[in-house]
């Protein structure tokens, strides 16, 4: 029993088992084909499918007979040239054939992943050391005043008289498409529509009262705090498709990068300094 855990725990098991995950996941995507004659193109009904498949995809709907004639010539057409340009070498030095190569290869590597079940253990644990990914920010809910252009002191005091005293703001300063009240503002959200510094300038304001001004991308503004609310973890049964995804994805990262690391082992590689590169 000693025996049979070490085995299991080896890395060397878990490589190979990779291996063979990488292996299955090629051969399912790529199945073994009878040889076929160079000068002869053979067009699957799996291949066909697909391609009508697509069409669905895109229309939402069956493609009628003459227009899955056109997707299946189209393929044929573009199979002849493929094979062609193969001939003529063309696929060599190409930096599109390269990166849908490269492309191809790093999702071999993370097939393993879409068969990957965390269990509640785990999720709950990613949950744990990743909340600040989850934390809602904290949120400010707002009205406000755009004042008129060259407002002074003076009437920047007579508007906030006005405004505490119960006057319609929608009555006051000038006008704007700017809406009057925002509420449940992040204050990111609010330097995207007022202006860097905005959000921040927020919390320093009281709740309750007209205050400032403020002064945004479109000049300057009288602000009343209506409510505010503080940074909030969602509860995990909120978030848990997300929470898996996230898993998943470093999941994904780490197949990878240790894929990465294992092919790299097989190479010497020589390369120029980089200052012999930046020289003009």
């Amino acid at each position: 029993m000693t025996l049979l855990r070490a085995v299991v725990r080896s890395p060397l098991v878990h490589f190979l088992g990779l291996g063979g995950l990488i292996f299955v996941a090629y051969g399912a995507m790529n199945p073994p084909q009878a040889a076929v004659p160079e000068d002869r193109i053979v067009l699957s009904l799996d291949e066909a499918d697909r391609l009508a498949q697509g069409f669905v995809d895109t229309w939402g709907r069956l493609p009628s007979l003459e227009e899955l004639d056109g997707l299946m010539q189209d393929w044929i057409v573009e199979e002849a040239l493929v094979r062609e340009a193969r001939t003529l070498g063309l696929d060599q030095g190409d930096a599109i054939v390269r990166a849908r190569l490269r492309q191809k290869m790093l999702f071999l590597a993370e097939a393993p992943v879409a068969g990957l079940v965390p269990d509640e253990a785990t999720i709950a644990e990613y949950y744990d050391d990743n909340s600040d990914l989850y934390e809602r920010p904290a949120e400010v809910s707002f009205a406000q005043v755009l004042l008129p252009d060259g407002a002074d002191d003076a009437a920047v005091d007579a508007l906030l008289q006005a405004l505490a005293g119960g006057a319609d703001p929608a009555q006051l300063g000038q006008a704007t498409l700017l809406p009057g009240r925002l509420d449940g503002m992040a204050g990111g959200a609010a330097d995207r529509v007022f202006g860097a510094g905005f959000g921040a300038a927020l919390t320093t304001l009281p709740e309750g009262a007209w205050a400032g001004p403020v002064d945004s991308a479109y000049g300057r503004h009288l602000v009343r705090i209506e409510a505010r609310a503080a940074p909030a973890l969602p509860p995990l049964n909120q978030i848990r498709d997300r929470v898996i995804a996230d898993w998943r994805a470093d999941q994904a990262r780490t197949l990878r990068e240790e894929y990465i690391d294992r092919l790299m082992s097989r190479f010497s590689v020589d390369q120029p300094p980089l200052a012999d590169v930046l020289q003009p």
